[in-house]
């Protein structure tokens, strides 16, 4: 049950499914963080300590169950997007007073992104007036005017810009565009025809896009590719196939010289592409400077979901999902060393982050 409502089809996200002055240039972001995981029974934040130690445990009262968990980029906001009957709802968690909060609670709500003054970027109404607000930490929102339809934001490091993406419906592919941080200026950097572009990422020092490129169909879960860009746009060029359609995104090491992201190891099983439960999956990176991939996990027959780096850049956290007994469990991947090891927990847990001090 909790595989079938984490691993949402984009395509179906991309269906069902930010205003503001300039922002000033943030101060660098911190190297340190801390690792946080979502336990399902109760339901609890955990946070674990340097040595992954559970330090310290938030109980949650959750409406709905969790689907995925968005950090700020500074602060100790954390964006809970849950699976509820009338569509999805993001809640506000406060890591420090572990106090909850419903920043747009008369309809449903999206997550699209954060901006560095830990302003929340929704898409909301879905079904009715679908329209994107920006939402101040402390529970103002305030429309924000660009295109309905936009399923995916991010903002450049230095604040001083962001990029959006859009579909106009099943089959006419999808565009990338660039605004100014309060949306009032826009122009396009990229667009594809026939693929749909999810996930579209800065990469940390604001000089890349990397993207997964969905093929534009009514497949649920095909095999995708791993693409990288200049942030202008230019040079767009495939890295590497991909899972695409669980809804994994790629992952910026925090140097910007290498790229983490989901490998579906099965790519000829027709069932893959139909059933979220029979991806075979594990964990590569590509590093951008000689076009190698390089293979992090060697799990046999397991669904190996979204890599997180923590913000020295040695650890990766990711979850293995075994479909046999349908558990799931925490890794961590040393980069340094190889070592690959599991977090033990006796509870079900999902969607580990690193929260920056």
């Amino acid at each position: 049950m909790l595989r079938g409502l984490y691993n949402i089809p984009c395509v179906l996200l991309l269906m069902f499914v930010s205003a503001c002055g300039p922002l000033p240039i943030p101060t660098p972001l911190s190297s340190e963080s801390l690792l946080v995981v979502f336990h399902f029974a109760p339901p609890t934040l955990t946070e674990f300590d340097s040595n992954f130690n559970i330090a310290r445990e938030i109980p949650l009262d959750l409406p709905c169950p969790l689907i995925a968990t968005h950090p700020a980029p500074r602060g100790h906001f954390l964006a809970l997007e849950l699976a509820c009957l009338n569509g999805p709802l993001v809640l506000l968690a406060d890591l420090t007073s572990g106090a909850l909060a419903n920043p747009f609670a008369e309809t449903d709500s999206h997550f699209l992104t954060w901006d560095f003054d830990s302003n929340l970027y929704l898409r909301v109404d879905a079904l009715g007036n679908t329209r994107l607000l920006r939402v101040t930490p402390d529970g103002i929102a305030s429309q924000f005017d660009l295109p309905a339809q936009t399923y995916n934001m991010d903002f450049a490091p230095d604040g001083q810009s962001l990029i959006y993406t859009f579909t106009r419906g099943l089959g006419l592919g999808s565009e990338l565009w660039a605004a100014t941080p309060s949306g009032n200026r826009t122009w396009q950097i990229h667009t594809e025809k026939d693929w749909i572009i999810t996930f579209a990422r800065f990469s940390p020092n604001g000089k890349q896009i990397a993207f997964i490129a969905l093929p534009d169909s009514a497949t649920p879960f095909p095999t995708g590719e791993l693409w990288v860009m200049d942030a202008n746009g230019r040079n767009a060029r495939t890295l590497a196939p991909a899972d695409s359609g669980h809804g994994y995104a790629p992952a910026w090491s925090p140097d910007s010289t290498r790229i983490a992201y989901v490998h579906r190891e099965n790519p000829d099983d027709p069932r893959a592409d139909q059933i979220a439960d029979a991806l075979v999956s594990n964990i590569y990176i590509v590093n951008l400077a000689t076009g190698q991939t390089a293979r992090v996990t060697r799990f046999a027959n397991m669904l190996v979901e979204s890599p997180r780096w923590s913000a020295d850049g040695h650890f990766l956290a990711f979850m293995v999902v075994n479909p046999l007994d349908d558990t799931i469990a925490l890794w961590i991947a040393e980069l340094d060393s190889g070592e690959v090891k599991t977090i033990a927990s006796p509870r079900p847990l999902c969607c580990p982050v690193w929260m920056r001090k």
